[in-house]
């Protein structure tokens, strides 16, 4: 398959057929960032979103102070078709903890992941709480291989931190887009929905790119 030429063509579909068992993929994709950063918001627009999707009602465990204590977990189907083959996909949706105490917990739930949505703080005074999780992220990914989006959420704050800003402290490109098309940073606004399903697009295509380039 040309996927290179063809990468930017794809497009996930809705038209799942539950009756076809041949060509389905499964793939895990993590949500990860410092605490308080806007996972759990990104995963209920998504479970909202994509709604008539949805394999499962999905799960959310808290603390009693609203706080994810170990990870939210959903299951969404789709479809794709690449060089006239059509795939049925199942998306395995996971938001670990930020809280810096349950590392280990963080680690668990990015076993077996197959692509990574970073989740950045517009407030200037989380910076430092950014730079730390994505050099985790990195640390715990490089390694593997695993292809990764990186959102800035929040960005109706008023004082929030200027994207080029956030793109030094990361150490990320300071382009816009990579050549694939996909933004280097999504500006979000989770608790509106903005970008949210644009993001997650972009990163399940990202993961159905590494598993053929294989």
């Amino acid at each position: 398959m040309e996927l290179q030429e063809n990468k930017n063509q794809l497009e996930l579909g809705n038209d799942f057929d539950f009756n076809d068992r041949s060509n389905m993929l499964q793939f895990k994709i993590v949500y990860w960032g410092p605490g308080e950063s806007g996972k759990t918001t990104n995963f209920l627009r998504l479970r909202e979103k994509f709604d008539l999707l949805r394999l499962s009602k999905g799960y959310s465990i808290e603390t009693t102070e609203g706080r994810t204590l170990w990870e939210d977990s959903l299951y969404l189907l789709f479809d794709f078709t690449l060089n006239d083959v059509k795939f049925n996909i199942i998306t395995h949706v996971v938001t670990c903890t930020g809280q810096e105490r349950f590392l280990s917990t963080r680690e668990y739930v990015l076993d077996g992941a197959d692509g990574i949505v970073f989740i950045g703080d517009s407030d200037p005074e989380k910076l430092e709480q950014n730079k730390r999780s994505f050099r985790e992220l990195v640390g715990f990914a490089s390694t593997k291989n695993i292809p990764y989006q990186v959102q800035l959420n929040k960005r109706d704050l008023e004082n929030a931190i200027e994207i080029s800003k956030f793109k030094i402290a990361l150490g990320l490109p300071l382009v816009d887009s990579y050549p694939d098309g996909s933004k280097v940073v999504y500006p979000t606004e989770a608790l509106r929905g903005k970008n949210v399903v644009e993001c997650f697009k972009h990163i399940v295509l990202q993961v159905i790119f590494e598993y053929f380039k294989e």
